[in-house]
């Protein structure tokens, strides 16, 4: 006995006829009967009852055709459910972010992403490894630094300017270095586990010159680097929205302003493309939507970076 042919009994008892059922269904008279005279062979008894002048359902019809209906009912109910679900971000969205990124650069974003969406519950992981996203219960990945994952889809959301800033309170101490080489003479505050921690280029108007961080103080938190750099422990390097309000305030000042590092790509990683819930897709639309203007590039807005077929 075939599901679909049950489905086809309860309708055409429904629309009482089979010219009317065959219109409503788009289906051809013919075919449909042909499928209702197959059902009543599974079934081993007659459904309609022979020669009645329209068309009547037996008793075992009778109860088939309503059994079938309830059945019926419930798959409309299941695809209007999933149409809503479609149409309405909603359920749990886990997302895989580097912890001090997320809380120096994004919380307000993520928190105007729920008053947004009401019925997603954002999740978002700090661990500091790096998620299998194809394996793992994650829907999306914020990844700082280059992407060497070729089977992911990589979306590059942000590009980060990167400067040197001090304290008042270390440059007082300290004369302010008027090249990158008198920045020999300086401390820094750095971050232990950033790649390349001891050797940095710095780059302006196509000139390039290397140059060694070293210092009494090393950190492996970023927002640690930035509370040591603030209380005069040294030179710090942060992206330019990371201090955007401490330069504003004083309480942080560019060194060597002319000059920057090589910016660094932030990107937002999924699995697929293909069949992406719609809380996934409002998140990461959203996201591009509150990214600062001084974080965008037109690498930022272009296709992916790294894409596989999905």
């Amino acid at each position: 006995m075939k599901i679909d042919d049950l489905l086809l009994l309860a309708q055409v008892h429904k629309a009482g006829s089979l010219s009317a059922a065959s219109r409503q269904l788009d289906l051809p008279k013919a075919t449909l009967s042909r499928r209702l005279t197959a059902l009543e062979t599974s079934v081993g008894a007659r459904l309609f009852v022979p020669g009645a002048s329209r068309m009547t359902l037996t008793e075992l019809g009778e109860q088939l055709a309503e059994r079938a209906a309830r059945h019926d009912d419930d798959i409309a109910e299941t695809r209007h459910w999933l149409a809503s679900r479609e149409a309405t971000p909603q359920g749990r969205l886990r997302v895989s972010v580097p912890a001090e990124f997320a809380m120096l650069l994004l919380a307000d974003s993520f928190a105007r992403f729920v008053r947004r969406y009401p019925k997603v519950a954002l999740e978002l992981d700090t661990t500091p490894r790096r998620v299998d996203l194809f394996n793992e219960p994650y829907d999306v990945a914020v990844r700082v630094g280059p992407v060497d994952e070729p089977d992911l889809i990589a979306r590059q959301y942000m590009l980060l300017e990167r400067g040197l800033y001090a304290s008042p309170v270390y440059l007082q101490a300290r004369p302010a270095p008027q090249s990158p080489a008198d920045l020999a003479a300086h401390d820094f505050v750095v971050l232990s586990q950033a790649r390349d921690a001891n050797k940095r280029k710095l780059q302006s108007a196509g000139r390039v010159v290397e140059i060694d961080l070293h210092g009494p103080l090393e950190a492996n938190s970023v927002g640690l680097v930035l509370a040591l750099t603030r209380a005069g422990g040294g030179i710090g390097s942060f992206p330019f929205g990371m201090v955007a309000s401490d330069v504003e305030a004083g309480t942080l000042v560019p060194v060597l302003p002319d000059w920057r590092y090589e910016p660094l790509p932030v990107h937002l990683l999924t699995a697929s493309r293909r069949l992406m819930p719609a809380k996934t897709r409002a998140f990461i639309d959203h996201l591009f939507e509150t990214v600062p203007e001084w974080a965008q590039s037109k690498a930022v807005m272009g296709p992916p970076a790294a894409s596989r077929p999905g």
